[in-house]
Parts: structure tokens; sequence; C-alpha cells
């Protein structure tokens, strides 16, 4: 899902204070940008201090080690917490399910007994004048009991419905919870497979999660269920920094692709090409097929040559 960021610079390991300093790394982010704007012809990110943060991270072997055991474990657990959900929503789903009919059948009934006694009450306004006061105040007895009749039904109904929707709030926030789970969990399984594939090899990583939320409601005796998926963006972490400025400049703005919704294209060439590719190293730009691919995630045309 594509989406415009802010991004600013977030911390350079103490390993790199003498090969990178701010000043270099926020002039890299800015040519990046003019070069995305001139060849795009619209703007897919911005420098601020509010932004995203771009890390220069420095990770040795152990411990990439001790981070993938630890990313390991939280996967564990969390899967353990997806699992007892997924048994909590089941047996949540079938009573809800189950009572949203005679809800709505119930509702059915009183709205009939409203409109049958407004019709009884017009009916006998019309012929009042014709009535005795015996038979008067007959019609008025069993106007006011079926009032109270229907009062003590909706009051009945009323608790029965407030009982449900304050269930139905309840799995609708296990579904989010359970949704929030998978996002996380998602986001570790990314973040396992890039330390395992070697940092060496890995040169960056925009890191997030994709997130859908699920929102079952009822509106006019029918269930609605809306889904909604989105991104959510949490950082750039750049690895393996070895000085090369040119490389790092290949490799920020393809992570700043990544960033806004742009994936991996198998065309040589291309700055969103999965392997680092030694023309973009030379002179970071966006070939034709990565400019394809961005105008396709932001929903626009190509802009004019």
């Amino acid at each position: 899902m594509a989406q415009y960021q802010q991004v600013k610079i977030g911390e350079i390991s103490n390993k790199y204070k003498d090969q990178l300093s701010q000043k270099q790394l926020y002039n890299l982010i800015q040519e990046i940008k003019a070069q995305f704007d001139r060849q795009l012809g619209y703007s897919v990110f911005e420098y601020s201090q509010n932004g995203l943060p771009i890390d220069i991270v420095y990770v040795n072997e152990s411990q990439k080690r001790k981070i993938l055991t630890r990313y390991q474990e939280e996967m564990v657990s969390i899967q353990k917490q997806i699992e007892l959900l997924d048994l909590q929503i089941a047996d949540k789903r079938t009573p809800l399910n189950q009572n949203e009919k005679p809800l709505n059948d119930e509702a059915n009934r009183l709205n009939q007994s409203i409109a049958n006694l407004n019709s009884y009450i017009a009916k006998t306004n019309s012929t009042v004048s014709s009535l005795s006061k015996e038979q008067y105040q007959a019609i008025k007895q069993n106007v006011a009991t079926e009032q109270s009749n229907i009062e003590k039904a909706k009051k009945i109904f009323d608790e029965k419905r407030t009982r449900h929707n304050r269930d139905l709030r309840e799995f609708n926030r296990m579904i989010s919870r359970h949704n929030s789970l998978i996002g996380k969990y998602n986001s570790l399984v990314i973040r396992i497979e890039s330390l395992s594939e070697s940092i060496v090899e890995v040169k960056g990583k925009a890191i997030g999660e994709n997130i859908t939320k699920v929102k079952t409601y009822s509106q006019a005796g029918q269930k609605i269920v809306q889904e909604e998926n989105y991104s959510k963006m949490e950082k750039i972490e750049i690895y393996g920094f070895d000085g090369n400025m040119n490389q790092l400049k290949a490799v920020l703005a393809h992570e700043i692709g990544h960033l806004v919704g742009v994936n991996h294209i198998e065309k040589k060439g291309a700055l969103m090409n999965p392997i680092l590719q030694s023309n973009q190293i030379a002179k970071m730009t966006l070939t034709q097929d990565d400019i394809k691919a961005f105008n396709n995630v932001f929903s626009l045309v190509p802009p004019k040559q």
C-alpha cells in the first residue's frame, strides 16, 4: 500500500563516526529526494524531524546471533498468544452469531406491536365522538395496558441488545488484538529472514508491518463486517556500511522505495531489484521499470517526458 512518508536521521553507529557524518547522510537523503522528484514528477517522501528514523547500524556476527535468538523466542511467544486468541475468538463467534437472529426477530416483533398500537389508536381516534363513556374508558385502559406491555418488552429487549453489543465490542477488541499480533509476527518473520540471509548480504531494511483491522457491528438488523488493510512503517536500518558513499546512496534509495510501498521488481539494473545492482552503485537512478513500479503503487499515470 503506497504511503507518502517523512524520514529523518536516526542513530549512526559509533563504528562509523569517522566515516559518516549526519551532514553527509542528510545530503544523501536530499539528493535521493531530488532524483525521485525529478524522475517521477511527484514527491513520495520528505525530510522532517518528525519523520521515521534512518539508522546506520553495526552488527557483528555474535550480536546477530543474539538478536536472531531473541526474535525467534519472541515469535514463539506471539504464536502461542495467537493460537490462544484463535480459540477464544471461535468460542465467542458462535454465540454472537446465534444471538443475532433472535434479537432481530424480537426487534421486528416489538416494532410490529408498536405499529399495531399506533394503528389502533388512530382508528379509535376517528370514532371517539361516537363512543360512550364506558367504551372510551375501556379503550383507554386497553391502550395503557398495551403501552405498559410494550415498555416492559422494550426494556427486556434493550437489556439483551446492550449485553449483545458489549459482547460484540469485546469480540472486536479480540479481533483487533489478534490482527496486531499477526502484524508483529509477520514483522519478526521479515527480520529473521534478513538476519538469516546475513547482514553482509542484506545491506538495509525498511522495517514495519502490514495490519488488517476487522470491525463487526450491527446495522438495521444486519451484521456488517468491514476490513481495513494498511502498512505501519517504523524505520529504515542500513547494515554493513563500508565507507562507500555511492553504495550507501543506492541502498538507502532502495529502502526508501520499500518505505513508501514499492516492492521488489525482477528487472536487471533497476533500483528496486532485490540484488544491489552495480550500475546503481555507479550512479543511483530510477529506471523506466522503477518508475512504472512507483506509478503503479501511487496509482498515477507516468509523468510526461
